[in-house]
């Protein structure tokens, strides 16, 4: 397990790296029913991490038993090296590109309705978890990672409920926290939210790039 663990954590911390879900979820608790509506964006965010998860390393593994383990590894380095230039391209993108507030506009959209309102913060849950490109990004590669590792199951099953617990950390903290901390929570996810909202463009460019050229090292190095 070790040895995967050493491929799958640096791509699980950067995949938890998302000021996107960490400020719609501060949103979400500071709203009416902000307890149960941030719950049923977490359960969703994170099912579907899952259902990502169990789908993404099936299908890439079941490829990786029809080659022989030269094409698998061929194509594992030509997985980290589009994906680590795509990662810098988009940097490069974000730098020259003007910030944009998608979590508050969603947020308040769904903030409208009266009530816990489930099926709204599920769709908002569906919609922002298939859309926070960064995250997924990593998680592919994390999930190729798992289903090339010959493993025991047992094993993979482990390191992937790691990588999930990890990636999805921005949803299930804050909720976390609110329900256990009331009080120092709403100091806390006061202090992060503030960081991230101010800093938000600045960190997705450094996520992109340093993954970016992690990947792509890491693809060239095994090539």
């Amino acid at each position: 397990m070790g040895s995967l663990l050493t491929h799958v954590l640096p791509l699980a911390a950067g995949a938890a790296i998302s000021p996107t879900i960490m400020t719609l979820s501060v949103l979400i608790l500071s709203g009416p029913h902000g307890k149960a509506r941030q719950a049923v964006f977490t359960v969703v965010n994170v099912s579907l991490m899952c259902l990502l998860g169990i789908f993404g390393t099936a299908y890439m593994a079941h490829a990786a038993d029809r080659h022989k383990s030269g094409k698998v590894n061929s194509a594992s380095v030509a997985v980290d090296v589009t994906l680590g230039i795509v990662l810098l391209l988009l940097a490069i993108r974000e730098h020259y590109s003007p910030a944009k507030d998608t979590e508050h506009d969603s947020a308040d959209a769904a903030g409208k309705s009266t009530g816990i309102a489930v099926p709204k913060y599920a769709a908002l849950g569906v919609v922002m978890t298939l859309t926070n490109f960064t995250t997924l990004a990593l998680f592919a590669p994390a999930l190729k990672e798992i289903a090339i590792s010959k493993q025991p199951h047992s094993t993979e099953l482990a390191v992937g409920l790691i990588l999930v617990v990890i990636a999805t950390v921005t949803a299930w903290v804050p909720l976390l926290l609110t329900v256990l901390v009331p009080g120092p929570a709403e100091r806390i996810l006061g202090s992060i939210n503030h960081f991230t909202t101010t800093y938000k463009h600045q960190i997705v460019q450094v996520v992109m790039f340093v993954f970016g050229i992690y990947l792509l090292a890491k693809g060239l190095t095994r090539g």
